[in-house]
């Protein structure tokens, strides 16, 4: 965790891969064909849900603040632009050799997200789809979320025919309620619940089981919950919420009649990636319902010390997860995790071991939170994630961190305003990790055209390998601008090449 400092150009390096050609999907049998006939037409027969509202909830930006979020955005913490600092706008002279954006084009992102398929993950929880507890359990449901809002703010004029619909999430779950209430909601319902929609549309479901959702010639379920919010945009009368909760009757009808003949679950078992749209979705639900509410308190911090809160964003962590190889078998560490958010989807989008340590108590307390709800969303969703461990205290002397250390695959330390005195510790720290050990850092641990020499070879930072690399314009929550990061890999045939030599 930290806060901003002087980011010193370089020139810029994209490193591009090759994307997965996608599998064509396979005919469906004529015996699926009919369910998925079936699953459509059930839908004008829906059942009607209970208006009876919930009881508000008692526990606890793009990204990680939820776009949907009315609450003040994180204040960035910037620098002043000194005069040898690179100017990012659109004065700059195009034939400027020393000039260089940070700004990552869209089309070379998209290619630096491929991964090769991880055959050994497996993505369907098998808790979610037995309903072994009848599919209930504790979340955080969007509803609540609106009714403690309004008891803080006082709110006295209600309208007194509020609307709770209530969403089929793609597993043998409880559905989670939404507010139809509009004005001061924390939670744009609507829009999520269609986001919602369009995910498990294009994800759980083959193209033709998709048809009926949103296919060009019968697909009408989502045109329908887009239909009916269009209808609450223009006028938030009791006929058109009414119209937009049967719009969601109709959708949860679709996903049932597929639930029921094994559809989801088949096609989730086929599959060993989740694309970073769904995973961003599913992080945004979980902070929006626990970090959100009290965002304020991370702003409570000692300025100049080691635990300025800082966040590395889903686009970035995603990229660093492709460079240093993270798959679902191996071990990964993130030493200051703050509210967790980076441990969450190392566990969720890649399906390892996850830890996390952190010693602000007010980042600790929110991290609990989301520990929890994250558990309670992937339910919902049906996926199996790595297992989650969050620490509070001490990286340096929490001994399951330091243990896990030593059998971690990836670490990710947050460095950049750490001390010289803290940075130096943590060197010696690596020496204790298996070779092969990727350090991801906000800082080099190892100075620039550093060579091994007869009087450095006491230096630890000899056995390691260091690469850098860029992030980009909203990559991190700290500044719109872009910065160096660097990936050191624990090599100790450095130093036997060296005494070989």
């Amino acid at each position: 965790m930290f806060k901003n400092s002087r980011i010193k150009a370089a020139p810029k390096v994209v490193r591009v891969e090759a994307a997965p050609v996608a599998k064509k999907p396979q005919p469906l049998p004529s015996k699926k064909k009919e369910i998925i006939r079936s699953a459509a037409s059930s839908t004008r027969s829906s059942p009607a849900i209970s208006n009876s509202r919930s009881s508000p909830a008692t526990s606890p930006d793009d990204e990680p603040s939820s776009r949907y979020l009315k609450v003040p955005r994180r204040k960035q913490l910037r620098p002043p632009s000194p005069s040898n600092r690179p100017k990012f706008d659109d004065s700059d002279d195009d034939d400027d050799e020393d000039s260089h954006s940070f700004e990552q084009p869209a089309q070379k992102r998209q290619k630096l997200q491929g991964r090769v398929e991880d055959s050994k993950r497996q993505l369907r929880s098998r808790k979610a789809f037995s309903e072994e507890d009848g599919g209930k359990f504790d979340m955080i449901h969007a509803a609540e979320i609106a009714a403690n809002s309004r008891k803080r703010k006082l709110i006295t004029s209600i309208p007194t025919e509020d609307i709770i619909v209530e969403l089929k999430y793609p597993s043998a779950s409880q559905r989670e309620r939404f507010d139809l209430y509009f004005g001061r909601d924390k939670i744009d319902s609507t829009q999520e619940i269609i986001e919602i929609a369009e995910v498990v549309t294009d994800v759980y479901l083959t193209n033709e089981q998709a048809e009926p959702f949103r296919g060009d010639s019968n697909g009408k379920l989502i045109r329908e919950l887009k239909r009916a919010q269009h209808g609450l945009a223009k006028e938030l009368s009791s006929q058109n919420k009414q119209d937009f909760k049967k719009a969601v009757d109709d959708y949860n009808t679709a996903i049932e009649g597929l639930m029921k003949h094994g559809v989801l679950a088949e096609n989730l078992d086929n599959k060993h990636d989740i694309p970073l749209g769904m995973v961003r979705l599913i992080l945004r639900q979980v902070y929006d319902r626990t970090v959100s509410p009290d965002v304020d308190s991370l702003r409570k911090y000692e300025a100049g010390s080691n635990n300025v809160y800082g966040e590395l964003l889903a686009p970035l962590v995603d990229r660093i997860f492709v460079e240093t190889d993270l798959t679902s078998d191996k071990v990964f560490v993130d030493l200051g995790s703050g509210v967790g958010n980076v441990v969450l989807q190392a566990a969720l989008q890649v399906g390892c071991e996850s830890w996390g340590c952190e010693m602000a108590e007010n980042a600790c307390k929110l991290a609990r939170a989301q520990k929890k709800e994250f558990a309670a969303r992937c339910r919902l969703w049906g996926i199996a994630t790595g297992k989650v461990h969050l620490r509070e205290g001490d990286f340096l002397e929490n001994k399951p961190i330091m243990e896990a250390m030593k059998r971690a695959d990836v670490i990710l330390v947050n460095n950049e305003v750490f001390s010289s005195d803290l940075n130096q510790r943590l060197i010696h720290l690596f020496l204790d990790c298996k070779d092969g050990c990727k350090i991801v850092s906000l800082k080099s641990f190892v100075p620039e055209n550093h060579l091994i020499s007869a009087r450095n070879l006491g230096n630890p930072a000899n056995v390691l390998e260091v690469k850098k690399l860029h992030y980009y314009a909203k990559d991190v929550s700290w500044t719109d601008a872009g910065g160096n990061y660097y990936i050191a890999t624990k090599d100790q045939k450095r130093l036997a090449e060296f005494y070989k030599a």
